[in-house]
């Protein structure tokens, strides 16, 4: 009986249609939040953008990316993505910032789960809340942080448990380049948004 709960649970670690589906809906949502943001706010918008295009510029960007990718924060970094294009800073620097950043966060993350792995209380969460997202990087390997790169799975829990799983750093950090498709896809979206509106 123990047998069959594990398989349901190894069975149910990356279903790819699922994530799919949610990908599309989350751009769609980053879409639509754009255009309304744009349509009911467009003047702040563009003064919040270019004010913090002028004041933190780039490193601000790279900033608003790091955290959230690295130590697990309720912050929306695809906003300071929408921030940098609302101040009319370019395509490549938007996304070059924004990776550095994400790269930056990523490698905080991988590091905090390689001494979180010390820790008692982290090996009670991994076998409880975390089991499944354990298994699955035990399984699949750098196919979990990738899926979480590119989708809306929280990349930042990817890189902690990653670290904790003990994937080598060179490898996660190449994995974690794929995060630049995500960055590209979401900015697109946000670009799309603000000429619907403009």
């Amino acid at each position: 009986m123990q047998d069959q709960g594990q398989g349901d649970a190894d069975a149910s670690e990356l279903r790819p249609r699922r994530l799919i589906v949610g990908t599309v809906i989350a751009l769609l949502g980053v879409l639509a939040i754009v255009a309304a943001l744009g349509l009911w706010f467009r003047e702040p918008l563009l003064s919040a953008g270019r004010w913090f295009v002028q004041t933190l510029g780039g490193p601000g960007i790279a900033v608003g990316f790091a955290i959230p990718d690295g130590l697990t924060v309720p912050i929306p970094n695809d906003a300071f993505l929408a921030l940098g294009r609302a101040g009319q800073m370019g395509t490549v620097p938007i996304v070059g910032w924004a990776l550095l950043g994400s790269l930056c966060g990523g490698s905080l993350g991988w590091l905090i789960g390689r001494r979180l792995r010390r820790i008692r209380g982290f090996h009670r969460f991994m076998s409880g809340r975390g089991a499944a997202l354990d298994r699955a990087l035990r399984r699949h390997g750098l196919k979990v942080v990738a899926v979480a790169a590119i989708t809306p799975l929280p990349y930042s829990l990817s890189a902690w448990a990653a670290g904790s799983s003990q994937v080598p750093y060179l490898p996660f950090l190449a994995v974690s380049l794929l995060r630049v498709v995500r960055i590209v896809a979401v900015l697109y979206l946000i670009d799309l948004g603000l000429m619907s509106v403009t």
